[in-house]
């Protein structure tokens, strides 16, 4: 979690040539079933307005019931020339063999601690976050303390910085 999964998706999305308008992002936690899986394959029977790309990204897919991934398998097998699916979980175990051998993996690995320091220092500057005299311990604890996750780091420097301010 929070290693960027579903902006990388989104970037993904982007240099495909799809629009903004073109990317449809669905919660597969809130929209597990079937209903909702093939709501979203009527919509790719249309091509975009303008003849782009459209993309649907399927995020938490882990969540979604048998039937939806069943549902989805000729649509990932045989995918319109216009159409992408992008699909993101924290839990890979959890996604069937049919659906991950249609689809190609790429696992996101946990940030370094060096690289989220370097993240947060650029955060903090460009935010003007003053740490004071104890800035690079409390950088280094909020890296540290991130557990890989570039989101995660964030959030711990907004609340140092909302500690600091207080």
């Amino acid at each position: 979690p929070g290693t960027g999964k579903t902006t990388l998706a989104r970037i993904v999305a982007q240099d495909v040539g799809c629009g903004h308008g073109d990317l449809i992002e669905i919660d597969a936690a809130t929209h597990t079933g079937i209903d909702a899986m093939r709501a979203v394959q009527d919509v790719l029977e249309h091509k975009p307005i303008g003849g782009g790309v459209r993309a649907m990204l399927v995020d938490e897919c882990h969540a979604l019931s048998k039937s939806a991934f069943q549902s989805l398998l000729k649509v990932l097998e045989e995918p319109p020339a216009y159409a992408f699916w992008l699909l993101c979980t924290t839990e890979p175990a959890r996604v069937p063999a049919a659906v991950v051998t249609r689809c190609v993996r790429v696992d996101l690995k946990p940030v370094a601690q060096p690289v989220l320091v370097e993240l947060i220092e650029r955060v903090a500057s460009a935010e003007k976050i003053r740490l004071g005299e104890d800035a690079s311990r409390i950088v280094g604890m909020c890296a540290k303390e991130a557990g890989g996750s570039p989101r995660q780091a964030l959030v711990n420097l907004a609340m140092c910085a909302g500690a600091k301010n207080a």
